[in-house]
């Protein structure tokens, strides 16, 4: 079956507009119970212009009800964001510092407030780590008691902890395994850039023992296919990916030559301090 290559923001940003996908695929990351789901209304979408084209970079943020083990519930700001490129990590800082300072409408009690929610991140990679293989990668918040040089048995919900400190998920595209042992890693197939077809918008997929949700996310990208529009704005992300790409060699070049410039200055100076 053929199907568009989400590894493409327009394609993911289609993925994710059906709800129950978004909802599903979401609670397999974080392996939480997600009970209701919201887009952020306003959508956070940033445009630039590269060769005329505007650039818009897919970024949303879910507000998720999370019915949790011993079956209390509380709501939590989901941020997902995927990049193709290891340089975006500031703009990835920036992102987490506006919801850090951000409130929403939560119950206390019987009364409404305004509160800051616990933030989730999740990231989607279009490449590889150096250091770390482990293709779906949880970090966690551990409480630790120093003094007794041993790990809490429970984690206590503490408002103070857990608003100032935040769990991620990091997905490599490229680890992702090509046999897959669990639900997550089944829906996370249809990343695999070994797929890519002639035309790299498209993957060659095999839908063979998917589970319910995979075979939604995999129907939805064959209809994807069907999308020209959509199809077209790949057409105009491989254009941005390659002004991008020159911009950024250029500006490489220059770097390197402004540090060997500083580098045969500091040589001229330390020539003139033994002269002395």
């Amino acid at each position: 079956m053929i199907i568009a290559n989400p590894i493409y923001d327009t394609v993911f940003k289609y993925l994710l507009e059906d709800i129950e996908i978004s909802k599903g695929l979401l609670s397999a990351i974080i392996n939480e119970n997600i009970i209701h789901l919201s887009v952020q209304p306003q959508e956070t979408i940033y445009k630039t212009t590269a060769n005329s084209f505007p650039l818009t970079v897919y970024r949303p943020d879910f507000k998720a009800i999370v019915e949790m083990k011993n079956g209390e519930q509380k709501k939590i700001l989901i941020e997902l964001q995927k990049t193709k490129r290891s340089a975006d990590i500031m703009r990835f800082r920036r992102y987490l510092a506006d919801n850090y300072q951000n409130e929403d409408s939560i119950m206390v009690g019987n009364e409404q407030v305004l509160q800051p929610l616990e933030i989730v991140t999740i990231y989607f990679l279009g490449f590889k780590l150096e250091n770390i293989e482990t293709p779906i990668l949880k970090v966690s918040n551990n409480f630790y008691d120093v003094s007794k040089q041993k790990m809490l048995e429970t984690k206590p919900r503490e408002p103070f902890i857990d608003l100032l400190n935040h769990e991620s998920y990091t997905i490599q595209i490229p680890r992702l395994p090509n046999v897959h042992q669990t639900d997550l890693e089944n829906m996370l197939s249809v990343f695999n850039q070994n797929l890519v077809t002639n035309d790299r918008h498209e993957l060659n997929y095999v839908s063979e023992n998917l589970n319910p949700l995979a075979k939604k996310i995999v129907d939805r990208l064959n209809r994807a296919v069907a999308d020209k529009e959509l199809m077209i704005g790949l057409n105009i992300e491989d254009e941005i990916e390659r002004t991008y790409g020159r911009e950024m060699n250029e500006l490489n070049d220059q770097l390197v030559e402004k540090n060997s410039e500083i580098e045969k200055l500091r040589e001229e100076i330390e020539k003139l301090k033994r002269g002395q």
